[in-house]
């Protein structure tokens, strides 16, 4: 059993993992107003250049020029009147990801560090989202937090009562996502009271999707060996496609999102608690 990797221990290692079929789109200098306009088609799936040009104050010949210019960057698909999500499987970057939502991020974050319990060990996923709950945390009381996320470790460095805990392996990205062998037997030598688990999209039939076949067996492991399993994630999710199947929505005990209940795809006979961000 290797021992568990902390902050300062932290060492990169060349992935061999690639992404090739889903390659990151990395936007090269989005205005603040081309960004909000992604964030809204991420959220809804589709804004009309009416509703577009209410919301900014500007007229609808501008809003049509940075559509077109967000269509060629390929982060959005421009349709009759309005923009729609890609629906190619294109996948934002990292840099871009952290500048969509961040107020509604920022909710989810709070909402999920809420039901966090001083003296709790949780694993804590990789991505802008659990960051934002890594955020609400810096001011909780004492913690145990096991991750695979250096920027998560980095964040939460500024509360000396959070004990934190980076399970080691490879290097998988911008993020610092750390995946693989190691990083799973990091994981599955802890019982978590909470693993608090984001996905790339959730499928109409209820089913969570995410790109890396080792980050998805890493959010497997800690669900197994979680009494709590809480899904963290915002309405933009919800019909958007990925790569693998990470789990069922109803195998968690919790939801915490801005999606209202009725829209998420739960059996009728669900126990799942939904949490409104």
């Amino acid at each position: 059993m290797e021992e568990p990797l902390h902050p300062d221990d932290c060492r990169k290692e060349t992935s061999t993992m690639r992404d090739s079929d889903h390659p990151e789109v990395d936007p090269p200098a989005l205005n603040e107003r081309q960004a909000q306009i992604v964030a809204q088609v991420e959220r809804h799936g589709f804004v009309t250049i009416d509703q577009l040009a209410r919301e900014f104050a500007v007229s609808a010949q501008t809003v049509r020029r940075e559509i077109i210019r967000l269509d060629e960057l390929g982060v959005l698909r421009r349709f009759h009147g309005g923009a729609g999500r890609t629906g190619s499987g294109l996948r934002l970057s990292y840099d871009a990801k952290q500048a969509l939502d961040t107020d509604l991020k920022a909710r989810i974050g709070t909402a999920s560090a809420a039901r966090i319990a001083e003296g709790q060990t949780i694993f804590l996923d990789v991505g802008t989202t659990a960051e934002a709950v890594a955020r609400a945390l810096v001011s909780h009381p004492a913690l145990r937090v096991v991750t695979p996320s250096a920027t998560i470790a980095r964040i939460l460095s500024a509360n000396a009562a959070v004990e934190v805990i980076l399970t080691g392996g490879r290097i998988m990205g911008p993020d610092l996502s750390m995946a693989g062998p190691i990083a799973v037997r990091t994981v599955a030598s802890y019982r978590f009271d909470q693993a608090l688990i984001a996905c790339s999209g959730i499928g109409h039939d209820g089913v969570l999707l995410d790109f890396n076949v080792d980050k998805i067996a890493l959010k497997q492991q800690a669900m197994q060996v979680a009494s709590m399993k809480v899904l963290i994630t915002d309405s933009g999710k919800l019909g958007r496609s990925a790569l693998m199947a990470v789990a069922h929505i109803d195998e968690f005990d919790l939801v915490v999102t801005d999606a209202p209940s009725e829209t998420l795809p739960l059996h009728p006979q669900s126990t799942v608690q939904v949490i409104a961000a």
